[in-house]
């Protein structure tokens, strides 16, 4: 079976329906809350039972304040899900009015080990960098330097995208705004990791599908975001021989210091330095949580980094939201941004799409557009501005509701299948809680296919056999894709091993009914994980010669992507 010149086999069938997979296992929230994981998680609550009654008319209601028996009531409920959940440890901000009206750590920063989470503990927050990004661009916008219909290429001059007539046109803002039809292609980061310079990034952008017509569908790309960081940092006077350098002191100048927000840190050299930090957390395929080294969360997003490097706490979370709410005023009455360049990024953008039925009321309307950097829907009538975050073993929720002067930040170090139900929860449960409303969220939730999805793994476990060794003997050595990077397929002790460098995991066979293998499936995190993303085939190409094909699950609507390995030359 030969590859084209990318690598890329023709497009095959998907041996994995990754909707139908999570319909069984996201559980509702995953119906509204999707921008932070690898890809949108299409159909989550289809078989929901719905939640009956839609919310009120919130619409110039102010919410309670969080103090007395409702503070107490939400750090109850705060501790009682992050237990029922099997979260490791949680970080909880809430702003009301211009002030901080709770501020907690919950849990243990690494599993087995007694140190707590606290307010100060700094935890990677994924794609919430991406709001920090655009408001990194907007304060450069008020200096006049660029503007947000600036093309990128005037400040990056190797950037292109695969359409030559698009490139010149695609400007700061459209960096920003999920619409531009570059698709998700994470593994191609997380894959190639060890390879990959921000400089990289940029000039490899060219080599990316477009499976859309500009401006016609949400679809999230991390290497188009972190161009846009990217091009700020070079307008605020930044070298674009030196992206990533440019990137990080533009953002501690411009946006982490005027903020006060001292220890948050893109470098993982500065946050260990700091000693108060968590560890990542994740699951394989079996669902049982573990440790992650430090070094798998962290090598793939840097090259990435205005796109989800970040690393933050509670307490200085708490003041970026403050800010935000102030409309670019940070805490201590000093102006970071202007209102109108700050406001630009909540504006609503490209549609998202429409929520699966049985979708709760609440989440029906929680993720209605795409602003820059942020999601922007309504709660009851109610602007909704918001952003998930997720990188292998950290995952976080940001939310802010402007006119009720609220918002909320949830931090924790894991992101095992229902993190981001905890983190949805938490928030849902406190809007209950202000407004006054029904606790329904976890009706909803209980409702959602939590069993089905503990069936669906089952099912899937009970289909793995052993490796046969002379089956794979063949298929051992290294090999090569000119978008993924070199990996190695191995033997050891008995384990069938795919060693990408930065990431590794065993595999096992699937099996079909007959014995005949089906495809190999990663076992540890974060290349393993339920539902499966990724599959390996051993198969062989036209000459004859052993041929691993990777297949990786994608958006819906789009199909699977199939990359082709080559071994490498003997002597290479």
């Amino acid at each position: 079976m030969s590859s084209s010149p990318s690598g890329r086999r023709p497009r095959a069938p998907r041996r994995f329906s990754r909707r139908t997979t999570l319909q069984a296992a996201a559980g509702v929230a995953a119906a509204a809350l999707v921008t932070g994981g690898r890809a949108w998680p299409a159909g989550a609550a289809e078989e929901a039972t719905p939640v009956p009654g839609a919310l009120p008319d919130l619409r110039g209601v102010a919410p309670l304040p969080l103090s007395g028996a409702l503070l107490a009531t939400f750090e109850a409920y705060v501790a009682a899900k992050l237990a029922e959940f099997h979260v490791p440890g949680a970080a909880v901000a809430v702003v009301q009015g211009g002030e901080v009206t709770f501020l907690q750590g919950f849990g243990v920063r690494e599993l087995g080990r007694p140190a707590p989470v606290t307010t100060d503990t700094l935890l990677r927050i994924g794609s919430i960098t991406k709001s920090f990004s655009s408001l990194l661009a907007a304060t450069v916008v008020d200096t006049g330097r660029l503007s947000w219909e600036t093309p990128l290429v005037d400040l990056l001059p190797s950037f292109a995208v695969a359409d030559s007539a698009l490139t010149p046109r695609l400007t700061l803002a459209d960096a920003f705004c999920a619409c531009t039809g570059l698709p998700r292609r994470d593994w191609q980061l997380i894959l190639n990791a060890r390879a990959l310079t921000p400089e990289r990034v940029i000039a490899d952008m060219a080599t990316l599908p477009l499976t859309t017509p500009y401006g016609e569908q949400f679809q999230y790309n991390n290497q188009m975001v972190a161009a846009g960081g990217y091009a700020a940092a070079v307008a605020d006077g930044g070298s674009p021989d030196d992206l990533g350098h440019a990137y990080a002191i533009a953002l501690r100048a411009r946006v982490l210091d005027p903020l006060g927000m001292g220890r948050s840190a893109l470098a993982l050299a500065e946050v260990l330095g700091g000693g108060n930090y968590a560890i990542p957390h994740s699951a394989g395929l079996s669902g049982a949580l573990q440790p992650l080294p430090l070094l798998e969360d962290d090598v793939w997003v840097s090259a990435v980094g205005p796109s989800g490097a970040l690393w933050s706490s509670a307490a200085e979370m708490a003041r970026y939201v403050q800010t935000e709410l102030r409309r670019g005023v940070n805490p201590d009455g000093v102006r970071v941004v202007s209102t109108e360049n700050l406001e630009r990024t909540w504006r609503p953008g490209v549609a998202l799409p429409t929520p699966p039925p049985g979708t709760p009321p609440a989440l029906a309307t929680f993720g209605e557009h795409y602003g820059l950097g942020w999601v922007v829907g309504s709660y009851g009538g109610q602007r909704l501005v918001w952003h998930t975050g997720a990188t292998h073993g950290f995952h976080a929720l940001l939310t802010l509701l402007p006119e009720a002067d609220l918002g909320a930040v949830v931090l924790t170090n894991a992101t095992i299948g229902m993190s981001g139900t905890f983190t949805t929860a938490v928030q849902l449960r406190l809007l209950e809680l202000l407004f006054d409303l029904p606790a329904t969220i976890d009706a909803a939730q209980a409702a959602g296919p939590a069993a089905a999805a503990a069936q669906a793994r089952d099912a899937l476990l009970s289909q793995l056999g052993t490796v046969d060794s002379a089956l794979v003997a063949p298929f051992l050595g290294r090999y090569t894709n000119p978008a993924l990077g070199e990996m190695t397929l191995a033997l050891r002790d008995g384990a069938l091993v795919f060693d990408a460098g930065s990431v590794r995991s065993a595999m096992r066979p699937q099996l079909g009914a007959d014995g005949a293998v089906i495809a190999y499936l990663f076992v540890d995190p974060p290349l393993g994980g339920f539902p499966p993303e990724l599959t390996v085939s051993l198969t062989r190409d036209a000459a004859g010669r052993p041929q691993p094909v990777l297949t990786a699950a994608t958006g819906p609507g789009e199909a699977a992507e199939v990359y082709a390995y080559e071994p490498v030359a003997a002597g290479a």
